[in-house]
């Protein structure tokens, strides 16, 4: 049984704020004054849970500590921490001194870490509860809430600046579109260390929903927290979902509410399969710059719109220019850390680099402009590729990518996992597919090689060309 964690401070029922918190839009607080004694975050990597009321005076133990350190408005603090209690009282305890909260992996490699530290320049770093000063820190803007870096899956991992007006707005469009509330208890998988983890510990404090922790992704304790905890709904990548599938975890599967997909596509085949599994799945597409999710389809629109991204909430807006999607609105970020970065003419509107096509207010995303294999002469888009590839019933996920090559600038080349032969696969393609798409390079794997993120870099996975046939 989970022990019910009781923070070492007299109890008091509503604080005044602290010296930085003046003026901040506060949703703990208001999660505290209105939900106090419920359960706020319930931490299975530490074996406690703590209610909406004791993460509030947590949260307030964190800033004045960092207060009394000397943090200032505008600075950064880098927090390396797992999911759970502590994270979400630093991040609130950062949200109350005006100061952005740099989250990094706790398995991040030493020079990752590095590389983040030198651009984001915190004043500090937060491990394992104790608090390091670091050298030469940026003063950054107050109204910055956090910095957060991209999986750098299309380049180099960017520092984005994101306010609390940018995450509450990209918080109450999810809420809206999958109705959660305070009956809800929403399991988090994802690293909170990127946009789509995170972004649930500002929702859930909106809705009053309880936040379930796990340290790392693994398939047994999903399916337990699910089971024993009662979840009601999870954020997955396509690959966490089959995982799960795999290791016979239909049954909890159906237990949720919502299964929100997102971090990479959802092939419109595997969507239709996971609906008649009884899944009520969610497909979804955001990003990093739009403080995740900016276009979600309901478990219902998922079946009537299969491969689509669903309808675009009210805190975006989305243009298509040349077969691009373009973003703007209130959850749209405050610019990058790096300012050599920031070379969008109108810093109000986002070219994503990703293609796509609306029908009515219903998004397809299309791929990545700049994943477009030239072979040859000829344009072929992997996505289209990949679609024909999950279609074979012994295919359980597939990833094409270009390949350099001397003689065609690039051939097609296909990762695919599942039981089945290059040949086969190929007769499977010719039936369906001219002849400069099928792919001519195949590596059959136990799994596609992936980001902390749970995306795929074609243009790293372009460069694998070992063992294939």
């Amino acid at each position: 049984m989970l022990a019910h964690h009781r923070p070492r401070v007299r109890r008091r029922q509503v604080r005044q704020p602290a010296v930085h918190d003046q003026g901040v839009d506060d949703p703990l607080r208001a999660a505290a004054v209105a939900a106090g004694a419920r359960r706020a975050v319930i931490d299975l990597g530490q074996d406690y849970w703590v209610s909406w009321f004791q993460l509030d005076d947590l949260a307030h133990q964190w800033s004045q500590r960092l207060s009394r350190q000397g943090l200032i408005p505008g600075q950064r603090v880098a927090l390396q921490e797992p999911a759970g209690v502590r994270f979400a009282a630093i991040l609130h305890a950062c949200l109350r001194c005006s100061a952005a909260l740099v989250p990094i992996s706790p398995s991040a490699h030493p020079e990752d870490l590095a590389r983040i530290l030198a651009d984001a320049r915190p004043r500090f770093l937060i491990r394992d509860a104790e608090v390091m000063e670091l050298e030469n820190p940026a003063a950054g803007d107050p109204e910055d809430a956090t910095v957060l870096y991209t999986s750098g899956t299309s380049g180099p991992p960017k520092g984005v600046r994101h306010t609390l007006s940018n995450h509450l707005a990209s918080a109450r469009g999810c809420l809206d579109a999958l109705g959660v509330d305070a009956r809800d208890r929403w399991l988090l998988t994802l690293s909170p260390h990127h946009v789509g983890g995170l972004a649930i510990f500002i929702r859930n404090s909106l809705a009053m929903a309880s936040c379930i922790t796990l340290p790392e992704f693994e398939e047994g304790a999903v399916l337990g927290a699910i089971r024993d905890h009662g979840a009601t709904l999870i954020s997955l990548v396509p690959t966490m979902l089959e995982r799960l599938l795999a290791a016979g975890g239909e049954d909890e599967l159906r237990r949720l509410r919502v299964i929100l997909i997102g971090g990479a596509p959802a092939p419109a085949e595997r969507v239709r399969e996971w609906i008649e599994l009884g899944l009520k799945v969610a497909p979804s597409y955001g990003m990093t710059e739009t403080a995740s999710q900016i276009a979600i389809a309901s478990p219902t629109e998922a079946l009537e719109h299969p491969g689509s991204a669903g309808r675009v909430g009210s805190h975006a807006r989305v243009e298509i220019e040349a077969g691009e999607i373009v973003v703007s609105g209130p959850s749209l970020f405050a610019g990058y850390v790096n300012p050599e970065l920031n070379s969008e003419p109108d810093p109000t509107r986002f070219h994503t680099g990703d293609l796509g096509r609306l029908d009515g207010d219903v998004l397809s995303v299309l791929g990545r402009a700049d994943d477009t294999i030239i072979t040859g002469g000829e344009n072929v888009r992997p996505e289209e590729v990949e679609a024909v590839l999950s279609s074979h019933p012994g295919v359980r996920e597939a990833v094409v990518a270009g390949i350099d090559d001397p003689l065609w600038g690039q051939v097609v080349g296909a990762w695919v996992v599942g039981e089945v032969t290059p040949d086969e696969l190929g007769a499977f393609c010719r039936e369906r597919l001219p002849n400069f798409k099928i792919p001519k390079q195949w590596m059959v794997v136990n799994a596609i090689p992936r980001g902390s993120g749970g995306k795929v870099s074609r243009r790293t996975l372009g460069k694998t060309r070992t063992n294939f046939t």
